[in-house]
């Protein structure tokens, strides 16, 4: 730092000052780099290099605010689009890897495809533009600030996509038969003729069918096609989602089905419960002859 000949207090205060504009070698080469790439018209080695470290860089930090909410929010902080989460995406960002890699993909990809014109605009100017606390921001940094004024709008796109797909899965295994499914995987719909189903099987079909129908579209997409006969595994295959993430929609409706019989809200009928049985011992029998 150059020194100032003018002593006291003022001397203090103008060394300061001085300071805080001064560079520090690693921030100057980013600088250097820039202005290399822009002169390069963003084409050659040297461009592909530094956006191949913007993109490592940015793609763990991502990671890691996905993880952690309150992070996540600090990113996202100076966006224009407000980021507003529900407590299961919270939670399936925290746990989800596959879900992260994806929305940091997409998030990186839109911020990147911006870059070459704020860095042709000079939007990358340390000096001049040092970060809240008065440090010059790296240019790694610069480009994380970057992805997170992008990271809401791209991830309420992602968020529109996989429900759509989970919404077409529901509507494509609409068929099913929702009591045994539901309530006992192991019943036969073929216990009861189409024609003479009983009035109150024929309710408690109906009530089941509107209580899948207003499910999340996931958790809808899921019973349906448990309802179809498929197995975790394929669902887990086909809705592109975690295994634990089927077996907690499979579970969290069983549950609620459950609660509700045991408050009197739900009743099954009398035949309904007799062929749960018969199948049952069908099953012990069966078991029993393979062993």
């Amino acid at each position: 730092m150059p020194k100032i000949e003018t002593g006291g207090q003022d001397s203090k205060i103008l060394e300061t000052t001085v300071g805080q504009h001064e560079l520090s070698a690693d921030v100057q080469r980013d600088v250097d780099r820039v202005a290399a790439v822009v002169a390069a018209e963003f084409r050659g080695p040297a461009w592909k290099q530094l956006a191949d470290e913007l993109y490592e860089y940015a793609y763990k930090t991502l990671h890691t605010a996905m993880r952690d909410s309150y992070k996540l929010m600090q990113l996202v902080a100076d966006s224009r689009t407000p980021l507003v989460l529900s407590t299961d995406e919270r939670s399936a960002l925290h746990s989800n890897f596959e879900d992260r890699a994806v929305i940091a993909t997409m998030t990186i990809s839109e911020a990147m495809s911006t870059l070459p014109n704020s860095l042709k605009r000079g939007g990358y100017d340390p000096a001049a533009n040092p970060g809240r606390d008065g440090k010059h921001k790296a240019l790694r940094s610069f480009f994380v600030g970057r992805c997170g004024l992008v990271f809401p709008r791209v991830f309420y796109g992602w968020r529109r996509e996989r429900t759509d797909r989970f919404v077409a899965a529901a509507n494509e295994h609409m068929q099913g038969w929702i009591i045994s499914g539901v309530l006992r995987q192991s019943a036969e719909p073929a216990a009861f003729e189409e024609d003479s189903v009983p009035i109150e099987v024929t309710e408690l079909y109906s009530t089941l069918t509107d209580m899948i129908d207003n499910l999340k579209p996931r958790n809808r997409a899921v019973w349906r096609m448990t309802l179809e006969g498929y197995s975790r595994g394929e669902i887990s295959e086909e809705l592109g989602i975690k295994l634990g993430d089927v077996d907690n929609a499979l579970y969290t409706f069983r549950t609620k089905v459950k609660a509700l019989r045991r408050e009197g809200k739900l009743s099954v009928p009398p035949m309904v419960e007799a062929e749960w049985s018969r199948s049952r011992l069908l099953d012990a029998a069966t078991n029993g002859a393979a062993r």
